[in-house]
């Protein structure tokens, strides 16, 4: 009968490999099988049989056994009671703080708008000055080293004038933060533009062996709207011919969109309802500034909402935001990360949580310094530099103070990196390492920023 059928034979044939793999090991944990009328007749001889063999325990690193998932069940189980059981104190203790409209009405109200607005005017016409250089040179009107050094005052000027601009009229921080992600988001293709180009000049003419048969060759990609498509497209790096999908497929937009639209209201609201009190209370009591406990306490009551913050905004941008940007101008390339959460050191997780900038850097940076007779060592210093110059003009210029915290912070992984991927790659302990790095850096930054703001606008 169906009691007598072993677990194989029922599975037999039609189990998925994963199930197969879990009744396989199920069926070794248990007795060797003696049939009903054996032990009928055996009169307790079962008794004589092995009922233990050489095995580790399920939770020893050397078993072998990786389905942790009821575990994990009951962690995600364990995290969504701590985190309503906050939630609901939150909501005693301040009231609904929720207006979402509160965040965008300043951009309707700011006196300087104007400022805004030039930043990306300018931005523009960078782009646009950029494919005039690049048409002149082809036509030979200019040398080959005067168009390089053009180019790079264009860079220059592109990221100093928004950046002066902005300091010198502080609009509104989350404009004026949009803004400059937005300058050193063209600075890097103006950047990869130019850098192409030269390469494009330097070898017109010859044939390279590496290059796609299909792809536009110089001058003719020297268009409006080639570098406009690239100043849209989700990537940093230029290309004469980018991977291109056939069609559109309108579901999958309007999923994305939806679920941007979520997760920003979410954003905001989280944001409105639980950092904002956190940190403002924070500062409250000049008593208890200069107390580390206190402080510590508060920024470890911080590190939660923000992390979760910080993972919304993950995948906002990166799934959301620059699959519906690559889906529209039928973009075919949308690794624009890989699984980062998984990485057991420092430069594992920067290789892996942004592939559009990675890509950048070493193609731009990293590689052009070793072929110059940088070591490698070296090389990966200028780009970690590079990296917290970003950072810090990321959050001052919006603030308009520089305290050179997060500079700071990003050199400070420079060693981390260095002991992380020499003694802790590979092992779950370098990932607990860098979680952990995320997990109470991001926070620390935010009270000391916040802190510096209101002591500079007179709040404390």
């Amino acid at each position: 009968g169906m009691a007598d059928a072993e677990p194989d034979g029922l599975l037999q044939g039609s189990a998925p490999p994963e199930l197969q793999r879990r009744v396989d090991s199920a069926k070794e944990l248990l007795p060797p099988k003696v049939a009903d009328k054996d032990l009928k007749d055996s009169a307790g001889r079962h008794l004589a049989l092995p009922s233990h063999a050489p095995r580790d325990s399920l939770l020893h690193s050397k078993s072998g056994f990786e389905d942790f998932r009821g575990l994990y069940n009951l962690a995600l189980l364990a995290l969504i009671a701590s985190n309503l059981r906050m939630a609901i104190e939150n909501i005693s203790k301040y009231g609904l703080l929720v207006n979402p409209i509160a965040w965008f009405a300043p951009f309707f109200t700011d006196p300087h708008g104007l400022p805004v607005l030039a930043v990306w005017v300018n931005l523009g016409v960078s782009l646009l000055l950029a494919l005039g250089l690049e048409k002149l040179a082809s036509k030979n009107y200019l040398g080959f080293r005067t168009t390089n050094w053009l180019h790079v005052l264009n860079c220059v000027q592109t990221l100093f004038v928004p950046c002066g601009v902005l300091l010198y009229y502080h609009p509104y921080p989350i404009a004026s933060f949009v803004a400059v992600t937005e300058t050193l988001i063209i600075w890097m293709k103006l950047v990869s533009y130019a850098h192409v180009h030269k390469y494009l000049r330097r070898t017109r003419g010859q044939q390279d062996p590496d290059e796609d048969k299909h792809a536009v060759r110089y001058p003719a990609n020297l268009s409006v709207k080639d570098l406009f498509y690239f100043a849209a497209a989700p990537t940093l790096c230029y290309e004469t011919s980018f991977p291109r999908n056939t069609h559109i497929r309108k579901r999958f937009v309007i999923r994305r969109v939806l679920e941007l639209m979520f997760f920003a209201v979410l954003t905001v609201s989280l944001c409105q309802q639980w950092i904002l009190p956190t940190v403002t209370n924070t500062f409250k009591n000049d008593k208890d500034q200069s107390n580390p406990a206190y402080l510590l306490e508060r920024t470890l009551k911080l590190a939660m909402p923000n992390f979760f913050i910080w993972l919304l905004l993950f995948y906002a941008f990166f799934h959301c935001w620059l699959n519906i940007t690559g889906e529209l101008l039928r973009f075919a390339d949308r690794q624009f990360y890989r699984d980062w959460w998984n990485a057991t050191s420092i430069p594992w997780f920067w290789r892996n949580w942004n592939i559009p900038v990675h890509k950048w850097a070493v193609r731009h940076v990293y590689r052009p310094l070793v072929a110059n007779g940088f070591t490698r060592l070296q090389s990966q210093i200028v780009v970690f530099v590079i990296s917290a110059v970003f950072h810090e003009v990321i959050v001052g210029v919006p603030l308009g103070i520089f305290r050179l915290w997060s500079f700071l912070a990003m050199m400070g992984q420079v060693p981390l990196a260095w002991f992380t991927e020499r003694y802790l790659k590979g092992t779950q302990y370098g990932n607990i390492v860098v979680w952990a790095s995320l997990f109470l850096g991001q926070p620390t930054a935010i009270m000391l920023y916040v802190k510096a703001y209101l002591e500079e606008s007179g709040s404390l």
